[in-house]
Order: C-alpha cells, then sequence, then structure tokens
C-alpha cells in the first residue's frame, strides 16, 4: 500500500520498542491507539506485509491482531531503522530482579490471588470439617441424616 515513509518509520520504531503490537480490525478508524498519527488501515497493510515476509508471527482473536517480532524481523528493523546491535524490543529485555509483579512484594503476593483462594486452610489440614461436631445439610447433632 503507497503510504508516507514518516508513517512507516513510525509503526517500525514502535513495534521495534516494544517488540510487538496490537491492532484492530477496523480499516475506517481514523488512527491507531498507540500510534496517534497514522491511521489504522496503514498500520494493518503494513503488518500485514511484515508477516507474508516472515518478520512478523501474527494471531487473532476478537477482531484483534496481535503482532510478535522474530528474530529476522528484529534484524530487519535494525537495518532499516540503522540502530546499533546493542539496542533490543522490550520483550528481549529481562525484568529487573526484584520486580515480579508491580505491588506484590517478594514475588508471590499476600495469597490473595490465584490459587487456594487465600483460606487459611484446606480440607485435609483441618480447616473446612470439624472433628466432632454436627454435620451439615439437615443432619442433626448424631449425623444420621434427616428427622433423627
Amino acid at each position: 500500500m503507497l503510504m508516507p515513509k514518516a508513517h512507516r518509520i513510525a509503526i517500525y520504531t514502535t513495534l521495534f520498542k516494544d517488540g510487538a503490537l496490537a491492532v484492530k480490525k477496523d480499516v475506517h478508524k481514523e488512527s491507531h491507539d498507540q500510534i496517534t498519527a497514522v491511521p489504522n488501515l496503514h498500520v494493518l497493510k503494513e503488518m500485514q506485509s511484515l508477516t507474508s515476509r516472515g518478520y512478523v508471527r501474527h494471531t487473532y482473536s476478537w477482531r484483534w491482531n496481535y503482532y510478535f517480532l522474530t528474530d529476522e524481523g528484529i534484524d530487519f528493523l535494525r537495518k532499516y531503522l540503522h540502530l546499533p546491535a546493542e539496542i533490543a524490543p522490550d520483550t528481549l529485555l529481562k525484568p529487573a530482579a526484584g520486580a515480579a509483579f508491580p505491588g506484590a512484594p517478594g514475588g508471590r503476593g499476600d495469597g490473595m490471588g490465584r490459587g487456594r483462594g487465600g483460606f487459611d486452610k484446606g480440607p485435609r489440614e483441618g480447616g473446612y470439617r470439624r472433628e466432632g461436631g454436627a454435620g451439615g445439610f439437615g443432619r442433626g447433632a448424631g449425623g444420621r441424616g434427616f428427622g433423627g
């Protein structure tokens, strides 16, 4: 597709900086969400071109296109944008040693996230059922069932 060189450079710069790009499948949208100076159609078509050349990997889900740089794409963008080999996309950089998630102390959080649901004890540790107490759901103190 015929487009200004400034649009192509803006797309390539954003793609190289982040290492991935999400594009909504909407050809009538006036501008892309991240690259506001470029129409969404230009971003879609340029990413389609990079996909056909094998420079990005494409995934589609719920009217959104997700593009991820391949190693060949990184080399191509380095040559096109005249970048040194020391600069790498954010997807290839390792996070800092202590920053697993923002707001998560020590990496695992406070125990109220995914996993056991934040309960103190599970059924095998004696936290769910009581030893000699009444059963549940209609059982009386003797635990014989209904009526008795």
